[in-house]
């Protein structure tokens, strides 16, 4: 297989047809974003905010979306994983993840330092790093490097599967909204955006792992 008969538009297909039992342990995984989010959009934490959205940012959505892709990834292997297990192996990992966001964020905003468009290439490029941290259990370095050999030549590849998620998922999501409220400053507003943005997260894991295991089917048939 080569990088040029990988079809985002097949890989959406796939992804809705692999949904189906996954979604409801995927939500579950995920749960806890629904109790962060609320309390930091309705919670008046005040001065205590900083350090709360540092814990969440740095800590809370490495470890759910570590366990959502170790998850997704096990089961459309054909291997059995629980959420436990998935929870649990993102655990062992979470210094290795945070590592890895921290390392790709230094290098994403120094490519938007020196000019906007390698800051977006650089992104799409080590997008993909945290999965070989948690699922082929590499150090933070070796994931970054994985992501980066992953993803050579195929750029253009994943920059357009990226946007064909977003409008067919987050474009419906921002019309329900603003039809609940244009100028979105509402609570119905906010309550909406975070609860459909939710709803959404299995889908668009599942879209991502789908496309990490084309790329490295792709990687694997050129060598």
């Amino acid at each position: 297989m080569t990088a040029s008969r990988i079809s985002a538009r097949s890989l959406l297909r796939e992804t809705f047809a692999n949904l189906g039992s996954r979604y409801a342990p995927l939500l579950l995984i995920n749960s806890p974003i629904l109790i962060f989010v609320g309390l930091n959009n309705f919670g008046k934490l005040g001065s205590a905010g900083v350090a709360f959205n540092i814990i969440y940012w740095f800590v809370v959505v490495p470890l759910l979306s570590g366990a959502m892709i170790f998850y997704t990834y096990r089961s459309l292997t054909k291997n059995q994983v629980t959420v436990g297990q998935s929870l649990a192996q993102s655990n062992r990992r979470l210094l290795q993840i945070i590592a890895v966001n921290i390392i790709c964020l230094l290098l994403v905003c120094a490519g938007f330092i020196a000019l906007i468009i390698p800051g977006f290439y650089v992104s799409y490029r080590l997008m993909f790093s945290s999965y070989a941290t948690v699922i082929d259990n590499s150090s933070a370095l070796d994931s970054v490097s994985s992501s980066w050999e992953l993803t050579q030549g195929r750029w253009w590849l994943v920059f357009r599967s990226t946007l064909l998620i977003i409008f067919v998922v987050f474009v419906p999501i921002l019309l329900i909204c603003l039809l609940i409220d244009p100028t979105g400053k509402s609570v119905a507003y906010q309550l909406a955006a975070n609860l459909l943005g939710f709803l959404a997260g299995p889908s668009i894991n599942v879209y991502f792992v789908l496309l990490y295991q084309r790329l490295r089917e792709s990687v694997a048939a050129t060598q």
